[in-house]
């Protein structure tokens, strides 16, 4: 792990990008800047600044709570099949913490998740095809297969904008990035954290400790108790701020092995609500941004440092399948 030069972050910044959309050359240098030294000492950041129309957030988080609530048939009628993400996974199904070899019973939590909206046409090769199928989409509520798709494209643009950001901030041509994630394999995950009424299980929790697989996610979690956390270089947890206006952003373990371990990819989880918190559901809105299923990811040139590149280079597509199915056996038995 690449150790940072000068003091570890201590809390999760709060970046305004809008001075890198509109702002001079010198502006848009010092926010990649930032982002270079946040992500070097802790991989999480909140940004601001991003023009993204909150109102339709807040429709992605209604027509997702509906869905929840919806009766069972309706969301087992969409269930994901096995090995995939597209489509419905069930209450208590898995547990991110077995990812990183960890015992623990499931993540309370269920969740949705959509793939891109071209997967069909982009399923050109058994490599592609691995990731990219047509999506699922349930018979209620009425708006989910409208406002689904039209988020997923506002991230899609946002996280081509962040990643043109990340290139400056590496020291590369703004639009590096551009021909690597044209074709991406990306999903976006609506998640639902539900009020607490039965005591968790030992060593249970609504997400358990892990870090992302791709290249970068963004997150727009709601204001609720028992929230993200993030842990700092000196191994203790911190509370990531909630902002009506922010997402979330965190690096994955395929850009910190871009980067050649320049970028952190940090450990992070959802905590229970703390005792004697109102009984409230939570949710979370996270689009994983993953590149092409054939962009090389090898040392950037930028990265390389003194002792050379740290990894052998690989393929988008076989990193991500084999990270994900290392770990199926490793799952835990739903409750």
């Amino acid at each position: 792990m690449h150790t940072p030069p000068h003091a570890a972050l201590d809390h999760v910044p709060v970046v305004d990008i809008a001075p890198f959309l509109h702002g001079t050359p010198a502006q848009r240098q010092a926010v990649a800047g930032e982002v270079d030294r946040i992500n070097r000492e802790i991989g999480f950041l909140v940004v601001t600044g991003h023009g993204l129309d909150l109102a339709l957030l807040d429709r992605w988080f209604e027509v997702s709570r509906e869905f929840f609530a919806a009766p069972a048939e309706v969301k087992q009628a969409v269930l994901a099949a096995p090995g995939t993400h597209h489509g419905y996974h069930a209450m208590a199904a898995s547990g991110l913490a077995a990812k990183e070899g960890e015992t623990a019973p499931p993540d309370l939590r269920e969740y949705f998740m959509v793939g891109h909206l071209d997967g069909e046409r982009l399923a050109t090769t058994p490599s592609a095809a691995r990731f990219h199928r047509a999506n699922r989409w349930p018979s209620q509520p009425a708006g989910f297969a409208a406002v689904a798709p039209a988020y997923y494209r506002a991230m899609e643009a946002l996280g081509a904008t962040l990643m043109r950001l990340f290139a400056m901030a590496l020291g590369l041509p703004e639009h590096w990035f551009d021909d690597k994630i044209d074709r991406h394999f990306s999903v976006l995950s609506t998640i639902h954290y539900p009020a607490q009424k039965v005591e968790p299980l030992p060593g249970q929790l609504r997400a358990g400790a892990h870090t992302d697989y791709g290249s970068l996610t963004i997150l727009a979690p709601s204001d609720a108790p028992g929230g993200l956390q993030v842990r700092s270089l000196t191994g203790e947890w911190m509370d990531v701020p909630y902002l009506r206006d922010g997402f979330v952003i965190n690096i994955g373990d395929m850009m910190q092995r871009w980067t050649n371990d320049r970028w952190r990819s940090n450990f992070h989880r959802v905590v229970n609500p703390p005792p004697g918190s109102p009984l409230r559901p939570r949710q979370s809105i996270a689009y994983f941004l993953h590149p092409n299923d054939d962009a090389q990811i090898a040392c950037i040139p930028t990265c390389v440092g003194r002792d050379g590149p740290l990894f052998e280079p690989i393929q988008a597509g076989d990193y991500m399948w084999e990270k994900e199915h290392a770990i199926a056996a490793a799952q835990p038995v739903a409750a």
